[in-house]
């Protein structure tokens, strides 16, 4: 199986030192939702495709424009390669090499992962009505083990043991050795089958201060977040079984 790198005929190519960040899904949709924002926000224009006959046969409609199942977005700073939908394991490894070798052809500055990670527990007895903090690790492919400045000052933490899977693992694996840095961030959120919002502005938050060029405000997100929150609290008070003697749908007639 292989994976291609298409260019598109009018897209402008980013800068030498360029950050390419991958945006896979993964727990809570948080590198998903991360990407869409950003490139909502920085409006970024679509650079690239990332083909392949072994994808899904699948289109995403954007603003009336159809996209493929896996693209890039892009300025003269970042290239984001994003996908709603996850991929077949047996396609994981190429895709991974082939944004490594776009990378270094255009000569980017690093390659960052997004993974969401499920550290945080789901139980709302556990976690009551205040969410949990996210936290954010960083795993790199080169031989230092220290946790590299500027992320150590955004608050992240570097990841001394675990397993990272998906696209970020297959990049950091590949990444050994390589002459551009390759690393993944990963960001602890909720995998309650709900798109995590908070764990997206997260990211974003770090990405903010890692990044001079990217400039974005998250709480829009995290208003986001406290709606869907508010829903799903009040859809789990609705479920709470009746006061002793009510009538429930078990002894009405009309449900009989």
């Amino acid at each position: 199986m292989s994976v291609a790198w298409k260019p598109e005929p009018s897209g402008k190519m980013p800068d030498p030192g360029a950050l390419v960040i991958s945006c896979f899904p993964s727990a809570g949709l948080a590198p998903t939702v991360a990407g869409h924002y950003i490139l909502q926000v920085l409006k970024l224009p679509r650079i690239g495709l990332l083909v392949s006959d072994d994808l899904p046969p699948l289109a995403v409609i954007q603003g009336g424009r159809v996209n493929p199942p896996v693209r890039a977005y892009g300025n003269k700073d970042l290239v984001l390669i994003l996908s709603e939908f996850p991929l077949p394991a047996t396609l994981i490894n190429p895709l991974a090499a082939t944004v490594l070798q776009t990378a270094g052809q255009i000569k980017a500055g690093g390659v960052l992962g997004i993974e969401g990670v499920v550290p945080h527990p789901v139980d709302s007895e556990e976690t009551g009505d205040t969410p949990p903090e996210e936290m954010v690790w960083y795993a790199g492919s080169g031989t230092s083990e220290a946790l590299p400045a500027d992320y150590k000052a955004a608050g992240v933490r570097a990841m001394g043991d675990g397993v990272i899977g998906g696209v970020s693992g297959s990049l950091l694996v590949q990444g050994i050795g390589a002459s551009l840095p390759v690393g993944a961030l990963l960001v602890s959120a909720t995998d309650a089958g709900y798109p995590d919002h908070r764990a997206a502005a997260k990211v974003i938050e770090v990405l903010d201060q890692v990044l001079p060029h990217v400039q974005i405000d998250t709480k829009p997100l995290r208003t986001q977040a406290e709606v869907i929150e508010k829903a799903l609290r009040a859809a789990v008070k609705s479920r709470e079984p009746p006061a002793p003697g009510l009538p429930t749908t078990d002894n009405l007639p009309i449900y009989q």
